[in-house]
C-alpha cells in the first residue's frame, strides 16, 4: 500500500516538476540576458544597427547621404566601449545617450545585404525609443522562442526521443550557449534553428497522427530561423537534416514520402541563402600561392589545434562576449567532464547508423573550420569562433543519445546527480564572472556583485539576485529534466499497435 502511495506521489511530483521546468529554464536564461549590457555580444554594433535599420528608413534609422552609412542612436552605433578590456566595466556607457534624439553615423550594418534579413527584420519589430528597453525585450523574445520550441518538441516527440532533446542542450550550452541564446546576436537563431530542427525532422519520420503534423511545422519554422539568421547556418542546417535522415532511414514508401519535408526545408534554405550575399567565402589568403609547401604545414597545424575550437564552447581558451571574458578551468573542465561521462554511457546503445552519423559529425567538426582557415591563410585562434560550430556540436551530441527501437539509455541516480552538480557548478561560476566583468570589471574580484557596481540595468533586480536566482533555476531545471533509469521508455511504446487480421480469433 505504502509503495503504491509513494509511486503516485512520485508521479504527481514529476508532473508538477515538468510544468515548472520551462519557467526555470526561462529564469536561468533571463539571468544571462541581464548579465551583460547592450553591445556585449561579438560585433553587436553591426547587428544592432542592422536590426534598427532592417526596414529601411525609419524614425530610429535615417539616411546619412552616403549609401554605405546610416544615422542611428549612439547607443546602437557604438555601445561596446568596454570591448577587449576585461578590467573595464560597462560603466563607460553612462556617457552614452540611450534615448531617442541624438544620432551617430555608422558604416557598420547589413546595408549591402551580407546577412539574411529574417532575423534582423523580426527583431526590428521591437525597436523603440529606449535602446535599453528594446535590447532587453529582444533578448527575452529569443529566450521565449527557445523555451517555447523546447516545450513544443517535448510534447510532440516520441517519448524516447525526449532524452535527446534534454541531454543535447544540457551538455553543450554552459557557458557559451547560454550566453548566445540570451543575446541579440543572430547566432541565437542559428543555434535554435539547427539544434531543434534536426530533432523535429527525426521525430517527423517516426511519429504518427497529429503530432507528426506539429513536428513538420516546427521543422519548417526552424529552417526559416536558421537560414534567416546566418548563411553558414544554412549549410549546417542541411548537414543536420542529413544526420536526421540517416538515423531515421528505412527502405519504405512512408520514409521516402516523408522525405518530401526536408526537400521543402532545402528549398527554404536555398531561397534565403540566395537572398544574402554573405556567400563570399573567406578569401583573404587566396592571394598567396597555395602550393603544397604552404598547404601541408598549415593543414597539419590547424588539424592539431582545431580541438581548441571545440573546447572553446565550454569556455576553454576562448572568452565570452568580445572574446574578452575568460572562464576559469573549473568551468570548462566541469562541462567537458559531464559531456564525456554522459556520452560514454549513451554510447553503449550503439548501432551502425548512429556510428556513421557520429563519425561524420566528428569529421565535419574538424574539416569545416580547417578548410575555411586554410583558404583564408589563417590559423586556429583567428576569425573562426566556437559559436559558429556550436549548432553542429549540439546536433552530434544529440546523435550520441539516439537509440533504436528496442534500446534504452539508462542513467543511475548518482550518475545523473554528478552531471547536475558539474553543470550547475559551472553555470554558477560562469554567470558570476560574466556579471562581474561588466559590473565592475574583472579585476575587482568580490563575491558580492552589488559592491562598488559601476553599471547595471535600471531594474529592481540586483546583480546578486540575478546571479543567485539564475543559478538555482538552472540547477533545478537540470534536476527535473534529466532522465533517470526508471524513466526511460522504449521507442516502441509510442508506435501504433498492429491492426488485427480479419480472420484472427476473438
Amino acid at each position: 500500500m505504502f509503495t503504491g502511495v509513494r509511486s503516485v506521489l512520485s508521479r504527481s511530483g514529476r508532473r508538477i516538476g515538468l510544468l515548472v521546468a520551462p519557467f526555470l529554464v526561462f529564469a536561468a536564461l533571463a539571468a544571462w540576458a541581464l548579465s551583460s549590457p547592450v553591445g556585449s555580444s561579438p560585433d553587436d554594433d553591426f547587428h544592432l544597427t542592422s536590426i534598427w535599420c532592417a526596414t529601411g528608413n525609419s524614425e530610429y534609422c535615417a539616411p546619412s547621404g552616403d549609401p554605405g552609412t546610416r544615422l542611428v542612436p549612439p547607443a546602437v552605433a557604438d555601445p561596446a566601449c568596454f570591448a577587449y578590456d576585461a578590467d573595464k566595466s560597462a560603466g563607460c556607457q553612462n556617457r552614452i545617450d540611450f534615448t531617442a534624439g541624438a544620432t551617430e553615423e555608422t558604416e557598420r550594418g547589413n546595408f549591402a545585404g551580407g546577412y539574411p534579413v529574417v532575423y534582423y527584420g523580426t527583431m526590428s519589430l521591437f525597436v523603440g525609443p529606449d535602446v535599453h528597453a528594446s535590447v532587453l525585450v529582444m533578448r527575452l523574445i529569443n529566450i521565449t522562442l527557445f523555451v517555447g520550441l523546447g516545450v513544443a518538441l517535448y510534447l510532440l516527440l516520441p517519448v524516447n526521443r525526449r532524452q535527446i532533446l534534454v541531454w543535447q542542450w544540457a551538455l553543450t550550452t554552459v557557458p557559451l550557449g547560454l550566453f548566445v541564446l540570451s543575446s541579440n546576436n543572430p547566432s541565437a537563431w542559428a543555434l535554435m534553428g539547427i539544434g531543434y530542427g534536426w530533432l523535429a525532422l527525426l521525430g517527423f519520420y517516426e511519429a504518427y497522427g497529429r503530432k507528426r503534423i506539429g513536428l513538420g511545422v516546427v521543422f519548417l519554422l526552424t529552417a526559416v530561423m536558421a537560414s534567416g539568421s546566418r548563411s553558414d547556418a544554412t549549410i549546417f542546417f542541411v548537414l543536420a537534416v542529413f544526420a536526421a535522415a540517416i538515423l531515421a532511414f528505412q527502405s519504405t514508401r512512408r520514409y521516402w514520402l516523408s522525405s518530401l519535408l526536408p526537400v521543402a526545408g532545402f528549398v527554404i534554405c536555398a531561397l534565403l541563402f540566395r537572398s544574402s550575399r554573405s556567400v563570399d567565402v573567406v578569401t583573404g589568403g587566396l592571394d598567396e600561392q597555395l602550393t603544397l609547401g604552404v598547404l601541408i604545414p598549415r593543414i597539419a597545424y590547424n588539424l592539431t589545434e582545431v580541438p581548441s575550437i571545440w573546447t572553446g564552447i565550454f569556455g576553454q581558451s576562448w572568452g565570452l562576449g568580445w572574446l574578452d571574458t575568460s572562464m576559469p578551468a573549473i568551468v570548462w573542465a566541469s562541462g567537458l567532464a559531464a559531456l564525456i561521462g554522459a556520452g560514454f554511457v549513451a554510447a553503449r546503445a550503439g548501432s551502425v547508423r548512429k556510428f556513421i552519423v557520429v563519425a561524420l559529425g566528428a569529421l565535419a567538426l574538424a574539416v569545416i573550420p580547417v578548410t575555411l582557415l586554410v583558404l583564408a591563410g589563417k590559423d586556429v585562434g583567428e576569425d573562426f569562433q566556437p559559436r559558429y560550430l556550436l549548432p553542429l556540436v549540439v546536433v552530434f551530441t544529440g546523435a550520441v543519445f539516439f537509440t533504436t527501437a528496442r534500446q534504452t539509455i539508462t542513467f543511475s541516480r548518482p550518475q545523473v546527480w554528478l552531471v547536475v552538480i558539474a553543470l550547475s557548478g559551472a553555470n554558477f561560476v560562469a554567470l558570476h564572472l560574466n556579471i562581474r566583468r561588466y559590473v565592475t570589471g574583472i579585476d575587482a574580484l568580490n563575491a558580492d556583485l552589488d559592491a562598488g557596481r559601476q553599471w547595471w540595468w535600471q531594474l529592481i533586480v540586483t546583480p546578486n539576485i540575478t546571479w543567485v536566482v539564475g543559478s538555482i533555476a538552472f540547477g533545478l531545471a537540470l534536476a527535473i529534466l534529466l532522465p533517470r533509469q526508471r524513466e526511460t521508455i522504449p521507442l516502441t511504446a509510442e508506435l501504433p499497435a498492429p491492426v488485427a487480421a480479419v480472420n484472427s480469433p476473438v
